[in-house]
């Protein structure tokens, strides 16, 4: 069974016919809605549709609403354009351009903050220009790098501090309508300080105190490199977001930092995804170069918990293809993670002497030395599953809880397979649902060895505090 979880990016190419289910019959963990494009109608839509699907095939998937943030964006284009080196367009502020050698930006107060000199770039750093004139209410740039151009794609300017607001009003509206909506995870983008990540669950909360989504923040820019400790332990999870990081820092320092920040994670027992670029090549080719199989495993050999794919399953030509090659490269990467001439992942000891860090420390310890087929983690908030999930045991961990929301939460976790247990504050009713979850996923069988975790008194969040190892079906350990 596969550890590392997948994102996958919904959008045109998930919405033909039966895409979404074949994704998620075939694993799909969390499905992504990006708010940079699209209607609330349509993101809607597709949130039913993965609850209804998930609902049908028995499944748990989280969906993560990725909230757009402060990013410059082109306006509207009336078609593709191809740009040569040394072309020169002008560049504009406004919503749309039917000019082909005009580009216009739809945020007011960028063209005052441009030189000559100064450089930008457009869609992930792939094209780039250089101001070249200067006028009243535009710019003229010359192509330094070239390639092709539609509408909406982002728009970067490296080294040049934009005041704008990391959570915009439309960023409000969009986290309220997530939250109200039932997303189980928030992306934020941008985020530049700790401040930003509790505005953000502010927002939320006040939407829906009782089942708030869980923050994840998107590290772009070097301002989030700066605060990342603070951001990391304010923020449920990190995004590894290397097409607008990789355009505002040097691009050999990228996978410097995305080592950097999972290992961060881990050690803060904090979901990490990494994404962008995963499978580029599959939006239009069916098999990926080597380069990016490469790519992912080194990502999963790094720790990450996720990957993530974008428009290789929103807009892509092989949607499920590019799963796939997800699929396959993390199991097998992942038959590699104990042999120790291959990675260097190391499972770490508990920085924080807490009960929990203990518990989950020794619980993937007895994994390694014990006959262990699965570790049952009963939890009501998510907390005893996911501590057992940082220290990255052998076997796979059930995360027994009442409540889907909760289940959802766990589809980022590496290893955690969620399952739904009745609500019971008996303890041993506790256990033997926990097993009986850990039987039905088809993780255990009569005569294995399991080891149960789970917090008492039961019922209250956050109190893991109790380990167990127990042989399925009952008898005596010896």
């Amino acid at each position: 069974m596969r550890k590392t979880k997948i994102v996958c990016t919904l959008g045109p190419a998930t919405d033909r016919d039966g895409i979404l289910k074949s994704l998620i019959v075939r694993g799909l963990d969390v499905a992504r809605l990006n708010f940079s494009h699209g209607s609330q109608a349509e993101h809607l839509e597709r949130l039913h549709a993965v609850r209804s699907i998930s609902e049908e095939v028995g499944r748990f998937v989280g969906v993560l609403a990725d909230i757009s943030g402060p990013k410059i964006r082109l306006g509207t284009m009336a078609e593709e354009i191809s740009v040569l080196r040394g072309q020169k367009l002008k560049v504009v502020e406004a919503a749309h351009s039917d000019d082909r050698n005009t580009l216009p930006i739809q945020v007011p107060g960028i063209i005052p903050l441009l030189r000559v000199g100064s450089k930008f770039s457009v869609a992930d750093g792939l094209v780039v220009f250089e101001v070249c004139e200067l006028h009243d209410d535009a710019v003229d740039a010359v192509v330094v790098v070239p390639g092709r151009i539609s509408s909406r794609k982002g728009v970067s300017l490296p080294g040049i501090k934009i005041n704008l607001p990391t959570i915009t009003d439309k960023d409000r509206e969009d986290i309220a309508f997530a939250t109200k909506h039932g997303a189980d995870f928030l992306a934020i983008s941008f985020v530049r300080h700790e401040d930003d990540v509790r505005l953000a669950r502010q927002i939320a909360k006040s939407v829906n105190s009782q089942h708030e989504p869980r923050i994840i923040s998107k590290i772009e820019t070097p301002f989030a490199l700066e605060r990342i400790l603070e951001i990391a332990t304010e923020s449920d999870g990190i995004m590894v977001a290397r097409g607008d990081l990789g355009v505002e820092i040097a691009s050999e320092e990228v996978p410097i930092e995305q080592k950097r920040l999972i290992h961060l994670c881990n050690s803060l027992g904090k979901p990490v995804i990494t994404a962008t670029q995963m499978l580029e090549s599959m939006v239009h080719s069916p098999i990926p170069t080597r380069a990016e199989s490469t790519d992912v495993a080194t990502a999963i050999f790094d720790g990450t918990d996720a990957v993530m794919l974008s428009a290789e399953t929103a807009a892509g030509d092989y949607p499920l293809e590019a799963f796939d090659v997800l699929d396959r490269v993390a199991v097998r990467t992942e038959k590699e993670f104990h042999n120790q001439e291959l990675t260097q992942v190391v499972r770490p000891a508990p920085q924080r002497i807490t009960v929990a860090d203990s518990i989950g420390y020794c619980a993937s310890v007895l994994s390694q030395t014990l006959p262990i087929k699965a570790i049952v983690a009963t939890t009501k908030s998510g907390h005893s599953a996911r501590v057992i999930a940082k220290f990255r045991p052998r076997v796979d961990v059930v995360g027994a809880t009442p409540y889907p929301h909760v289940a959802r939460s766990l589809s980022l976790s590496f290893g955690v397979s969620p399952a739904l247990v009745s609500e019971s504050l008996d303890t041993d009713r506790v256990l033997s649902e926990g097993i009986d979850a850990a039987t039905r996923i088809g993780m255990v069988d009569d005569g294995d060895l399991v080891v149960i975790v789970l917090g008492l008194p039961f019922g209250v969040g956050g109190t893991t505090n109790l380990l167990k190892v127990q042989l399925v079906g009952g008898g005596l350990l010896g």
